[in-house]
This record gives C-alpha cells, sequence and structure tokens, in this order.
C-alpha cells in the first residue's frame, strides 16, 4: 500500500474517536469540530445492498477514510438489503425516523415524500443544479435538462440525484441458435411467425419448454408487451405515450391492444409452447433450465447468451449456443416494432432528509462529495478503489485499438494519457469473477454508474452493438422506442397515484394469470368485460382521470 493512503489509514484513529460518541459524545447525524479545528459533518445514511456485496462493519476502511480527509464527512450506515428496502425505508419516513441521506429507492418515493415535505431540494431548477453541481450535470451531457425535467417534482424543484444510466439498449430476444440453425429457421418477425417456429420446434422437441421464464417472473413477459405496442416496463409505469398514434394511454393493461396480447398468450399456452412458470419462475431455477437443456426462447439481457451457453454445455454436453438476436417480434408491422431504448437515467439515487438543512453547510458538504463523485477521478475511485492496491495505471496506447476505446476514459499522468486497469486477484465480471471486491476490502460502493472504460469492458461493447443495430432499424425495418413522459403530481395526487395504482396492480395480476393459464378467455366479450369491471371497481376511471389531468398539465406547464 502506497504512504499515502498508510497515513490515511493512520487519521482513522481521530474518526474513530469522534465515532466512539455515537452512543454518547457525538451522537448519530450531529457534525462537530475535531481535534485539529477542522469541522466536520456527520449523517445517517440509509444504503442499500444488492446481492452478496459486503462492506466493512467499521470505518477503518479506505471510503470512510477518503470522506473523513477529503470532504469533512461521516457516514453513520444503515445497511440494507435490497429486498427490505423499501418496506423498511417506508417505516422509517412514517415515524420521523427517516436517516440524513437515503438511496435505493425509486422516483415514485422520493416525490411522495418530496410532497409530503420530508426532503431538502438538491436544486430548485435546472440553472440552479448547473450551478451547484458542474460535474453531476456533465454526466448526462446534452440529456440533462430533459433528465430534470422529468425527475423533478410538482413544484419544479430536484429532490434526489438520479443516476447515470449507462444501457442504451441491453434487452432482447435470447434463442437456441444451434437448434435453429439445425431445424434451418430465422428469429420470427411477426407474430404469425412467431406461432410457426414455436410449432416447429415443438414438433422437434416435444419434451422442451419453447419459450422460457427468463428468471424474473414478469419481466419475461416484456417481449410480449413490445410485440403489442407497448413499452417494456409497462406493469410498473401503467401508462405512456405512444409515438407512432400520437396519443397518452393513461392505463394500458385494459386496452384493446391489451386484450389482444392477452389472446396470443393464452394461444401460446394452450398449444404448449409457453413456460407454465413464466410468471413466477426465480432465477435459479432458471439457471437449472439451462443446465438440463429445457429451454429454447427467453426474453434476456444482450450479454448473457454467452453464460446461457456455459450453463448449457455442461455434465458431458457440447454444442449448444444461445444467441441474442436484434430481431424482435411485432403484431402489427404496418405500425412498426417496437425495441427497449433504456431511459436516460436510473430512476434511483441519494436523496436528502430535511434534517440536511438543519445547520449551514450540512447539505453543501454532502452535495460537494457527490459532484466529486461524478469527476473522471471520482469515477475511477468508485470504479476501481485505490490506485496501487486494487488498481494500477497502464499507457493508453495499450487500448487504443479497441473499437470501444475513447479518450475521455483515461487521464493525464506526467503528461501522458493513462487507463485504469484492475490488478490481479480483485474482482473483475471480464476476468476474475472470483476475486476480492472493492466493497468487500475498501468499503467503496458505486456511485451514479461505473467509469465508462469499465463498464465497456463488461458488458457495454454488447450493448452498443445492439443498441446501434435497433437505431439503424429506425429507417430500415420501421422499428421505433417508446419514451417516459414527464409527470408532475401533487401531494394528493401522489397519495392517489399510490393508492389506485397499488389496487389496480394487484387485481390486474389476479385476471393476469387466469387469462393466460385459468379459467377466463379474453377472447370471450363476457370474461372480459367482468375483467374491466372489476378494474373500475378498484379504481381504473378514477386512475384513468388522475392520469390524464396530470398529463395535460405538464405538458402545459414545461410548454409555459
Amino acid at each position: 500500500m502506497k504512504k499515502k493512503n498508510l497515513l490515511r489509514l493512520g487519521a482513522f484513529v481521530l474518526i474513530a474517536s469522534a465515532l466512539a460518541g455515537c452512543g454518547g459524545v457525538n451522537p448519530p447525524g450531529e457534525s462537530y469540530i475535531d481535534e485539529n479545528g477542522k469541522k466536520i459533518y456527520t449523517y445517517n445514511y440509509n444504503m442499500y445492498i444488492q446481492g452478496d456485496t459486503t462492506y466493512p462493519e467499521t470505518h477503518d476502511n479506505a471510503y470512510d477514510n477518503m470522506l473523513y480527509n477529503d470532504f469533512g464527512i461521516v457516514f453513520n450506515y444503515d445497511r440494507i438489503a435490497r429486498t427490505d428496502w423499501e418496506t423498511k425505508t417506508n417505516t422509517y419516513f412514517a415515524t420521523n425516523d427517516a436517516p440524513d441521506i437515503t438511496t435505493g429507492g425509486k422516483e415514485i418515493n422520493y416525490k411522495g415524500w418530496a410532497n409530503q415535505q420530508m426532503l431538502v431540494p438538491v436544486a430548485d431548477s435546472y440553472e440552479d443544479l448547473c450551478e451547484k453541481m458542474p460535474n453531476y450535470v456533465k454526466l448526462f451531457g446534452d440529456n440533462m435538462e430533459e433528465v430534470y425535467n422529468l425527475a423533478s417534482s410538482s413544484d419544479g424543484k430536484l429532490y434526489y440525484l438520479p443516476s447515470l444510466r449507462q444501457e442504451k439498449a441491453q434487452m432482447c430476444w435470447v434463442y437456441r441458435k444451434d437448434i435453429f440453425d439445425e431445424l434451418g429457421l430465422e428469429f420470427p418477425k411477426t407474430t404469425d411467425e412467431f406461432l410457426e417456429v414455436c410449432r416447429v420446434l415443438k414438433e422437434k422437441y416435444p419434451d422442451k419448454i419453447i419459450i422460457s421464464s427468463n428468471g424474473q417472473k414478469t419481466s419475461s413477459l416484456t417481449g410480449f408487451f413490445q410485440a403489442f405496442g407497448m413499452p417494456e416496463l409497462i406493469l410498473s409505469k401503467n401508462s405512456y405515450y405512444d409515438p407512432k398514434d400520437e396519443e397518452y394511454v393513461p392505463y394500458a393493461m385494459t386496452t384493446d391492444t391489451a386484450r389482444e396480447m392477452y389472446i396470443f398468450l393464452r394461444q401460446l399456452n394452450e398449444l404448449n409452447y409457453l413456460d407454465k412458470e413464466i410468471l413466477s419462475l426465480e432465477s435459479d431455477r432458471f439457471s437449472s433450465r439451462c443446465a438440463t437443456d429445457n429451454a429454447m426462447i427467453t426474453y434476456n439481457y444482450v450479454y448473457n447468451a454467452e453464460g446461457f451457453t456455459k450453463r448449457t454445455n455442461v455434465n458431458g454436453k457440447e454444442g449448444a449456443e444461445w444467441a441474442a438476436t436484434d430481431v424482435m417480434i411485432t403484431a402489427d408491422p404496418e405500425k412498426g416494432t417496437v425495441f427497449k431504448k433504456d431511459p436516460l437515467y436510473s430512476d434511483y439515487g441519494p436523496a436528502f432528509s430535511t434534517s440536511c438543512a438543519s445547520e449551514e453547510g450540512k447539505l453543501d458538504a454532502v452535495l460537494k462529495y457527490f459532484d466529486w463523485a461524478a469527476t473522471p477521478e471520482g469515477q475511477i475511485y468508485h470504479t476501481y478503489g485505490v490506485e496501487g492496491e486494487s488498481f494500477h495505471y497502464e499507457d493508453a496506447s495499450t487500448v487504443q485499438d479497441d473499437p470501444g476505446y475513447e479518450d475521455s476514459w483515461g487521464v493525464y499522468k506526467d503528461g501522458k494519457l493513462v487507463v485504469p486497469v484492475v490488478n490481479d486477484g480483485w474482482y473483475d465480471m471480464a476476468n476474475n469473477t472470483g476475486g476480492t471486491k472493492i466493497a468487500d476490502a475498501l468499503g467503496i460502493p458505486s456511485v451514479f454508474g461505473k467509469q465508462p472504460k469499465k463498464f465497456w469492458e463488461d458488458r457495454g461493447s454488447k450493448i452498443e452493438g445492439l443498441y446501434q443495430s435497433f437505431m439503424s432499424k429506425i429507417e430500415t425495418d420501421n422499428y421505433y422506442y417508446i419514451e417516459d413522459v414527464p409527470m408532475r403530481y401533487t401531494s394528493e395526487e401522489e397519495s392517489q397515484y399510490t393508492d389506485l395504482s397499488t389496487a389496480l396492480a394487484t387485481k390486474r395480476d389476479e385476471y393476469m394469470a387466469r387469462f393466460i393459464f385459468g379459467d377466463m378467455d379474453p377472447a370471450d366479450d363476457d370474461d372480459w368485460n367482468q375483467y374491466i369491471s372489476d378494474m373500475n371497481r378498484v379504481g381504473l376511471q378514477r386512475f384513468i382521470d388522475l392520469q390524464t389531468t396530470v398529463f395535460d398539465r405538464t405538458q402545459a406547464n414545461l410548454e409555459d
């Protein structure tokens, strides 16, 4: 370890002394003056943990040391598993025990708390954000103003910092190319062609699952939503603006289009092409499907095809080949083919409770840190860790032949452009999945997104290839995508939205299962009308009226 790092770790004698008062001298969340007369701001930090990520249990680590020395801040962590985050954090806010900083929520959480005046705004306007956090704004380039309009609340203020969405297009159909080649099949372009391909596959392999869940439950239906002209996240978004018909659809899953999709899915099930567990299968079960060679087609991430191939070629079996395709299916070729273009941002990131405005400088101090996290230096730190320990720099000329390489991925050292490279023994998605993770050893979390070079190496090159292919088909194959639109709710409207969407989702999911697998036939007028009646009983028309009102008002406000 370099001398500088040793000095930093040594400095944590001071931090340990200060934090010893977390139950006495310096209660959590209160600021203080350290032995050197330096103002230290402390924050209760609600941080979610994804997957099997672990962090050091004490503050004596590289990340906390950096925060203390470089920014004069200390985080007192409440780390919560991602699956438990929403329930626990909602409880904190409901009982007036909100943390100073929270991450892991969704935009709907943040806007709700903002409307209840539980959060302090990061910025009062787009211009204010540009002035306060220039490096953060630079991350999003020309898209930042649009991101601001989408993420800001009903008062036009921004109450959290959205995360950079580095993926441009990452989901597509993934299929057994070796079997398609064996049978002389091409991946289908229309729902009619899809039925015929499934028929051929089932005739040749009657015991195999033709259309498998991807292990992510209802997201397994994403490709079918798009085939019928709806966006991929329609089960959570509920509404969308149709760019082809130029109309706003306030609730998608009760339209004639949704009915046609349900009829198609029921047909797939009755012909025994559709996975009986497509609405419930867990990810580990899908891995088992691959290992037992019992899946043909699924909707998944473009970069997962190689992994599916490896899982299928086990137990002495060789030759199976999963492949991702840039061909999407459509039920209406004349209208066009929908593909998933990822949003401009991810609707989660740090939000700040009103307690961060309890004393002068407290909010500014932590915003200064997050703005630094968006600089090239900050991105490298949060992605690669500590130079000399978890990574080193190499001359940029060693990677310039890479077609994905960009000069902006490096930094200048002694007048020479260099790029970060993971050290041996440390985790690397491409080369060493069993290595030590920087979160485990150094306490460093991911903030806003990976440093671009690392993202490209891990999965970005595959994503970029899919994105470019989809975008080229806009002109040649009548492909199109559906973008989010700004929706700014008042506090009362936010509450109505939450209550109504929850009630509608419960009833919708019940009928979804019944339409596809059960006793209700979406092609039968009586069954469909019963569905609409039950949806109205739990608030469908009120939801439609609400969404229409908010959409029209938001569009008018933005135009003004």
